[in-house]
């Protein structure tokens, strides 16, 4: 992911300006991916419970925008991101460029500020830098020493680009704070701190984070996840509400036809109208995700519930 760690590099004076809490671990991921050093699973938890606690952020303005885009494109750079169906080198740079474009169009909405800063379009300048990082990564081969150079020369400019930024930053109004709001005093929570996403109902269970914490003894517990198939005939449940269970196997399912019709199915009652209670282990997530057929999607318990209880009337509304 040497290529990713580059970009990484030129989005970390944006995390210094912002004061971010993952510009320490981003950082760690880049030494990891430039051969300096190891990605510990710490940083992995931390950057993707970073994530999750700033969730799905539609305000393109916000900081925590910006951050949560960083702290993903490092956890992709670190091999423990979502699957993707091209390389990981070209999503990162892809979405380099997003991440510079959206900067870009926010300060070009203050024009008078922007015309006054001579702010360039950082979309452009990052277009640039990728081909330079190209040609340092083709001439490896002949000149190991080649890219240890090309990140030399982005960790000098980092300090020019940091003043740049701030005075962007100051344009936009932008202020340090948590994924959880304003007063948010990530990754430390305060008591009050009822907003925290450590203190949310729903949390989980297949998250890199989640995932890696059960690799260090945390306890597994049920969760629960909807299963489109793609796949499925007009006469065939097309979606699965399931329950897994701490051992990894089905507790319950919910299927639905396409007219709305419900089949419930337990350990109790393995099979019903044609629906049967899985007898083998659920695929790991990541697993689930590479299949084509299906889309995946965790869900809470307490969906679960609502759906388990249409189901027993037969129909899904009822």
């Amino acid at each position: 992911m040497t290529s990713g760690a580059l970009c990484l590099m030129r989005l970390l004076p944006l995390l210094e300006v912002l004061e971010s809490p993952v510009r320490h671990p981003v950082d760690e991921v880049i030494r990891g991916c430039l051969g300096s050093g190891e990605i510990t699973d710490g940083v992995l938890i931390s950057l993707d419970e970073f994530c999750e606690a700033v969730g799905p952020l539609q305000d393109f303005a916000h900081p925590a925008f910006f951050e949560q885009s960083v702290a993903s494109m490092a956890l992709t750079a670190a091999g423990a991101g979502e699957v993707q169906s091209f390389s990981a080198d070209a999503r990162l740079s892809e979405q380099a460029v997003g991440v510079w474009s959206t900067l870009t169009r926010l300060v070009n909405e203050h024009t008078r500020a922007a015309a006054s800063l001579g702010v360039a379009d950082f979309a452009e300048l990052e277009r640039s830098a990728q081909r330079e990082d190209e040609c340092a990564l083709v001439s490896r081969e002949r000149d190991p020493m080649a890219v240890i150079r090309r990140a030399d020369q982005l960790a000098s400019a980092a300090a020019a680009m940091t003043a740049e930024l701030s005075k962007v930053s100051a344009v936009l109004g932008w202020r340090p704070s948590g994924p959880c709001g304003r007063l948010c005093t990530w990754p430390i929570c305060e008591s009050s701190a009822s907003n925290c996403m450590r203190r949310r109902a729903f949390r989980p269970q297949q998250t890199p984070a989640a995932r890696l914490r059960r690799k260090h003894g945390a306890e597994s517990r049920p969760w629960y996840f909807v299963s489109i198939n793609f796949l499925a005939a007009d006469d065939e449940p097309f979606e699965f509400v399931t329950e897994i269970g701490r051992d990894g196997y089905e507790l319950r399912k919910v299927a639905q036809h396409m007219d709305g019709r419900l089949v419930c199915v337990d350990r109790d009652h393995r099979v019903r109208g044609g629906v049967e209670l899985g007898t083998e282990r659920v695929p790991s997530w990541t697993e689930l995700e590479a299949d084509d057929d299906l889309h995946v999607e965790e869900t809470s318990a307490e969906f679960f519930e609502r759906r388990w209880q249409e189901g027993l009337t037969g129909f899904i509304g009822h």
